[in-house]
């Protein structure tokens, strides 16, 4: 009977240890694939994060026409960013565009409006082929290019009929 009596115990012992076990991995398979789904969801979440921070980083431009003062026919557009500095210009005529790089800012606050002049390099063909100064002074901008190999003065005027500031080249 004593033998029985253990046997009995010994079975009990071994069945709620077998169902705590799989209880035990139940819970686990589940805290798994729960923690999966929070990760998923995670990445889910993260992704559609990155993409609207990429749509978030869609810049607008605008866009300033202007004419050459010794010769109306020769027109330049230049290209703002959200920032105030100028990315590029492109000559009427021309098929590309030139890039800009900013080197530095100058402030003169005498007078009726401030005056400031930006510098920039003209990057073409990966080297510098000369530089503009484009100068902004009440509602008047001005674009100064002086050619590298020749030192060669150009001056350009805002043209006020060609939508300045405007989210498009004006040709």
């Amino acid at each position: 009977m004593i033998s029985r009596k253990i046997v009995s115990v010994v079975l009990l012992f071994a069945m709620v240890t077998i169902s705590c076990k799989e209880k035990t991995h139940q819970q686990e398979v589940t805290n798994k694939s729960s923690q999966e789904t929070l990760e998923k969801e995670k990445m889910d979440d993260s992704t559609i994060v990155e993409k609207d921070n990429a749509s978030n980083k869609t810049e607008t431009f605008q866009y300033v026409c202007f004419t050459n003062d010794n010769d109306k026919t020769k027109r330049i557009w230049v290209e703002f960013s959200e920032n105030g500095k100028a990315n590029r210009l492109k000559y009427e005529g021309q098929s590309e565009s030139i890039d800009l790089k900013f080197t530095k800012e100058n402030m003169n606050t005498d007078g009726a409006h401030p005056t400031i002049e930006n510098y920039y390099q003209e990057i073409y063909n990966g080297e510098v082929n000369g530089e503009y100064i484009i100068t902004h002074s009440g509602n008047w901008d001005y674009v100064k290019y002086i050619r590298g190999k020749d030192g060669k003065e150009f001056n350009f005027t805002i043209d006020h009929t060609a939508n300045p500031y405007g989210s498009k080249p004006c040709f």
